[in-house]
């Protein structure tokens, strides 16, 4: 366990994670605006395997870190990390299984992520970009402390797409004084 409010835990992902890792990845309306591929099961336990044993905030890598109930520890989505090759900005990136969602587990999922960072780097800030027509994602960023940006288009897989950032900086995560 790496963090936990009352209601969520951050952890590693783990093997026993395979199922609900599976429904979720492999849900079209969870995939649709994510860029990961599709894995099968041997894929998602080889990459799960993977996850639970590379060395966390590593210069220039990415991590997938497992959000899971407190009470079950049942995996109910998944974090993507990414820290810059300077240390000074870390890409996050959220996906929640559909019945996670709606239900305010996103806004405590991505506060409990949020002060884990900056507690534990010494970045400047915490960077989320999302696909302009992901609605559930800009309403999630909307209740939180992300401020939008810019907007961008990128080229994913030939097709034109537009993309909104939002950051979180260190001035205002001290400003507020959120322990961990």
């Amino acid at each position: 366990m790496l963090t936990q409010t009352d209601t969520l835990t951050l952890r590693r992902l783990a093997k026993q994670d395979i199922d609900a890792f599976l429904a979720y990845r492999c849900d079209p309306d969870v995939a649709k605006f994510q860029g990961w591929e599709h894995m099968d099961r041997n894929g998602a336990l080889g990459f799960l395997e993977h996850m639970a044993q590379v060395p966390l905030l590593q210069l220039g890598q990415w991590t997938q870190l497992a959000l899971a109930g407190r009470s079950d520890d049942v995996l109910l989505g998944d974090f993507g990390v990414h820290l810059s090759g300077d240390g000074r900005e870390i890409e996050l990136g959220i996906t929640l299984a559909a019945d996670a969602q709606g239900r305010n587990i996103g806004f405590e999922a991505v506060e409990m992520i949020t002060a884990w960072l900056f507690a534990r780097t010494q970045i400047d800030r915490i960077v989320a970009i999302t696909h302009a027509d992901n609605k559930r994602a800009l309403s999630l960023l909307s209740r939180t402390p992300f401020k939008h940006t810019h907007d961008t288009h990128d080229v994913i897989d030939g097709v034109a797409t537009p993309e909104r950032w939002f950051e979180l900086r260190r001035d205002w995560f001290q400003a507020r004084r959120v322990s961990v």
